[in-house]
């Protein structure tokens, strides 16, 4: 059996990687619709930069042509990107993390336009405090009623480069961060406590995208709204929508 090394970085380096693709199963070019004007990886991308913690954003895509236009947007946007494997998002992670020298990594779906930068520094700033091997507010655990779209993980890429080099499961490599959640008796998995004015009081609220009905309910609740829309303000709306 393989023992994991202690995985504690206090990296002076953060940088947020985003994996995109358009090869979407479920919902296939999803993250090239509109979402009050603007395809929703620029919505990804423009949120995500403005997390005061981070030190860069990376697109991370594919080498496939489908995805030069997710490239075109980041780099309209001044965002730096790295082309890997479609399938082994694992590889795609570990060679942009060291091509652009992160020493932590946070973790970023582009199915979540609605990521919100002062959710991703609260993460940052709870690993950072705390120093697990992984810390997250991108799903709910617990009490932690985390809506699914505005957070991230965030572990250290000496952790990611440790999965990509000992794990060859398929579902591993294609969900980044699944051996570790998979092993939770072996890595400090934290979950980041929900402010109030975030919680639905429910648990698992769907605000990412994976089909188009997904998209519809952004766009009610994004509706006049300009892209730097906060969280809290994402939320209001949802309970008026629910009281309606």
């Amino acid at each position: 059996m393989t023992t994991e090394p202690p995985f504690r970085m206090s990296g002076n380096r953060t940088v947020a990687i985003v994996q995109a693709r358009m090869g979407s199963r479920r919902y296939p070019g999803k993250i090239m619709e509109a979402l009050e004007g603007a395809p929703l990886i620029e919505w990804v991308l423009r949120r995500t930069s403005r997390a005061t913690l981070l030190d860069g954003v990376v697109l991370a895509t594919t080498t496939h042509e489908r995805d030069d236009s997710l490239v075109d947007a980041a780099e309209r946007l001044g965002i730096d990107v790295y082309r890997g494997s479609e399938e082994d998002v694992l590889d795609r992670y570990a060679r942009a993390a060291e091509i652009f020298e992160a020493e932590t990594v946070v973790r970023i779906c582009a199915d979540r336009p609605l990521v919100d930068p002062g959710v991703v520094d609260l993460a940052i700033r709870t690993y950072s405090d705390h120093k697990p091997d992984l810390a997250f507010n991108h799903i709910s655990e617990g009490m932690d009623r985390w809506p699914r779209g505005f957070g991230a993980e965030v572990l250290s890429a000496e952790l990611l480069a440790w999965m990509d080099r000992h794990t060859t499961d398929h579902e591993d490599r294609e969900h980044v961060t699944l051996y570790a959640w998979n092993h939770r008796d072996r890595f400090r998995i934290l979950a980041v406590p929900c402010p109030p004015a975030l919680d639905p009081e429910v648990p698992d609220v769907k605000l990412d995208v994976d089909v188009p009905a997904d998209l519809q309910l952004l766009r009610e609740l994004c509706s006049g709204e300009a892209s730097d829309v906060p969280a809290e303000r994402i939320i209001a709306r949802w309970r008026e929508l629910k009281a309606a």
